[in-house]
């Protein structure tokens, strides 16, 4: 039996796989799976991205040899809650050089130089969120079985149980807490969650609770809120586009002060970033061994590369059924996901594991999480989803399956025209 040789790589003669409609590679050689990312120029960039390179392979050897544990109190963190309470200490000067103001004299500038202090303290105030209202919120009444499964996942985690759960349209998932009374809200986004089998579905929960335990900064009340309180206020003085209503004059001067605001605003973000984003590394790799010890080591490690892999079918699938009437997106989602071949699978695998290592992602790199979850022995999951239990949680969630695929159906037929 001969074998064509078309279907042979040009680079290495090994046989190539069946792709159907995805693109053909040697898994080999790596032929067509695409050139490595260049480095970026520039020395200062250089030596940025071998540093980043470096930290985050350390690190990764580091959770590898032993077990993840919470953040310590170091030199870095000391310096981010530092940091953080210097941002929240504006609104509170402005309001006591407010008060100045008028204590000293009361007159029309004052009064108004008073109010305009005020309003930017409240624009500055930390936002502590609120209770999530509408069609999207489910509450233990509305979704028993799902209700149930969670506070056996949070006790195990050891984190606060859920008040409310949010159904969205996002690839994603989070638990935080919001309010005064810092209740807590879980959101699973429905692209994300579909493709996950029962035990999965455990593990990315696990995950999502074990950000209320693992210490990570970025999600507490200090520093969390002081890096939205930067962004917010970044965005807010960045430059836009001219205003011709404007005089030319005027408007340069204008959009040249918001942009060295803006620019102050970045540093200060930039630098808490710094400080925190290594530890948060780490903390993510402590939610991923809590999810690990939830689930199973091999159930987390599937959840990761089930949500690695399926990314990319979510959004191609949403394209087509923008364009396509009488479409269902959740059926030709898990057709799409069933049917995709190991070799493209691998293919996605590869590709993320080329992209450039970064210590100021928020995340370490997937391929490095699942390596590390893959050397860890089997364990018996502490919490263990049946079959009917995950039937009774999908009927719970029909109707949002239904309204997120129409919102996701809309807002994709909407991009068309932009």
């Amino acid at each position: 039996m001969t074998t064509d040789t078309s279907d042979l790589c040009p680079t290495c003669s090994h046989v190539l796989p069946a792709a159907g409609d995805h693109p053909v590679w040697c898994a080999e050689c790596e032929w067509g799976l695409g050139e490595p990312e260049a480095p970026r120029g520039g020395p200062v960039r250089a030596w940025f991205d071998r540093r980043s390179a470096a930290l985050v392979e350390a690190l990764y050897r580091d959770v590898s040899r032993a077990e993840p544990a919470r953040p310590g109190w170091n030199a870095a963190r000391v310096a981010s809650y530092l940091l953080a309470l210097a941002v929240h200490a504006c609104p509170l000067a402005l309001l006591a050089v407010a008060g100045l103001l008028l204590w000293t004299d009361v007159n029309a500038v004052t009064v108004i130089a008073a109010v305009v202090l005020v309003v930017l303290a409240y624009f500055l105030a930390p936002r502590l969120g609120r209770m999530p209202r509408g069609d999207a919120v489910k509450c233990r009444e509305d979704a028993p079985a799902l209700f149930a499964l969670l506070d056996r996942v949070g006790t195990e985690v050891g984190a606060a149980p859920v008040h409310t759960v949010v159904v969205t349209g996002e690839f994603n998932a989070s638990y935080g807490a919001v309010g005064l009374r810092r209740r807590h809200v879980l959101t699973i986004g429905l692209p994300i969650w579909d493709p996950l089998t029962g035990q999965q579905r455990v593990a990315l929960l696990g995950h999502e609770f074990a950000h209320g335990v693992n210490g990570d900064s970025r999600h507490g009340l200090v520093v969390g809120t002081a890096l939205s309180t930067l962004a917010r206020l970044y965005h807010a003085t960045r430059p836009g586009g001219r205003d011709r209503r404007m005089n030319y004059l005027i408007d340069l001067m204008v959009r040249a002060l918001q942009g060295v605001v803006s620019g102050l605003v970045a540093m200060v973000f930039r630098a808490q970033l710094a400080l925190t984003l290594r530890a948060g590394q780490r903390a993510e790799y402590l939610a991923d061994r809590l999810a690990g010890q939830v689930a199973s080591p091999g159930a987390a490690a599937d959840m990761l590369d089930t949500m690695l892999v399926t990314a990319q079918t979510h959004r191609l699938v949403l394209r087509r059924t923008a364009v396509r009437a009488g479409t269902e997106l959740w059926a030709e989602q898990r057709e799409a996901v069933a049917n995709l071949p190991e070799s493209e699978r691998e293919r996605r695998r590869r590709l993320a594991a080329r992209e450039r290592l970064r210590v100021d992602e928020s995340h370490p790199p997937t391929h490095l999480r699942i390596a590390v979850l893959r050397d860890r022995p089997e364990s018996e999951p502490r919490v263990r989803i049946e079959a009917d239990e995950t039937e009774r949680i999908t009927a719970e969630l029909a109707a949002d399956y239904d309204r997120v695929a129409r919102e996701l159906r809309e807002s994709a037929r909407a991009a068309l025209y932009r």
